[in-house]
């Protein structure tokens, strides 16, 4: 029987990570890839950052507890973290654009029945509580949603 492989890769924003395994390492736990690939998918000038190595050993991590079927506590936090910084990414620096993106990413955290929405948006953003409270009150005044 011949080398078997398993390829697992996740994306976010400007970043894509791949990871490889081949069955030659199944005696080895919890088992690391062979082979890692990080890349940017569109021009970036700075390039890759420490910022950018970062975002890919998160993703390193994660595929690797899931290669080695590793059962996480929060994992479902853990998901939700994720898709939030993937939505992030996605925003313009500044401007309304910016707050009409983060009020839309509350409002979708609510809808799919995230009970605090506002703690996920700041541990996604890596901010306290606090100043992601200013910061959507901010977007509200901006955007005309500030409630009475």
């Amino acid at each position: 029987m011949g080398t078997r492989y398993t390829y697992l890769e996740r994306r976010s924003g400007d970043l894509h990570v791949v990871v490889e395994w081949d069955s030659s390492e199944s005696g080895i736990y919890p088992a690391g890839p062979r082979r890692l690939v990080i890349e940017l998918t569109r021009p970036v000038p700075a390039g890759i950052t420490a910022e950018t190595m970062r975002r890919a050993v998160r993703h390193l991590g994660d595929m690797t507890d899931e290669f080695n079927e590793v059962l996480t506590v929060g994992g479902h936090a853990t998901m939700v973290r994720q898709y939030v910084e993937e939505r992030l990414a996605t925003l313009p620096p500044d401007g309304d654009a910016y707050h009409r993106g983060l009020l839309a990413i509350v409002d979708d955290l609510v809808s799919r029945g995230e009970s605090s929405p506002e703690n996920v948006l700041a541990n996604a953003m890596r901010v306290p509580l606090e100043t992601m409270n200013a910061c959507l009150k901010v977007a509200r005044q901006r955007l005309g949603r500030e409630s009475a």
